[in-house]
């Protein structure tokens, strides 16, 4: 077997070998599975790739949250560029880059809960794909998008031991 096609060449695989590469990839199937049950086979396995080349790995020193809202920002980035016209709007219509989220938002969110039909994952989905739709001129001082009172409320904490 030889590195993936969807690696080979870009930044962040180049200092792994082989069985490493095959084992963060594997690390991060379940997890992406479990948020998104029904994603494609085509679409999980460049997702992967994509894990390797953003240098993302499950954490398990991080909560159960904090590790998928990075999964399901990588997958929402994924999903707009895969499976919409976000690309064509950019490049041909020249349209600005949040307008053009905007316009296919509804593409994206159809796919996204075509992926993730399960409410209680909702919450995180939800709040990545809203945050990619606010300009940074419209975000206030010290926001963060992804802010969630508490990690345990949503989910189990593995690490939590009391």
């Amino acid at each position: 077997m030889s590195i993936p096609k969807g690696i080979k060449g870009k930044p962040g695989w180049t200092d792994l070998d082989f069985d490493e590469i095959m084992r963060r990839r594997e690390w991060n199937r379940a997890p992406l599975t479990d948020l998104f049950p029904r994603i494609p086979s085509a679409s999980l396995e460049r997702i992967l790739d994509i894990c390797i080349t953003k240098e993302y790995v499950y954490n398990l020193s991080e909560s159960k949250i904090w590790n998928a809202r990075r999964l399901t920002s990588i997958v929402v980035a994924h999903v707009r560029h895969a499976n919409t016209d976000y690309d064509k709007l950019l490049s041909e219509d020249r349209v600005e880059r949040y307008e053009a989220r905007r316009r296919t938002s509804q593409q994206l969110w159809k796919v996204l809960r075509e992926w993730c039909p399960w409410d209680e994952s909702n919450v995180v989905l939800q709040k990545c794909f809203d945050a990619t739709l606010v300009p940074p001129e419209q975000r206030e001082p010290g926001w963060d998008p992804m802010d969630l009172d508490d990690d345990s409320v949503y989910f189990d904490d593995p690490m939590e031991l009391d």
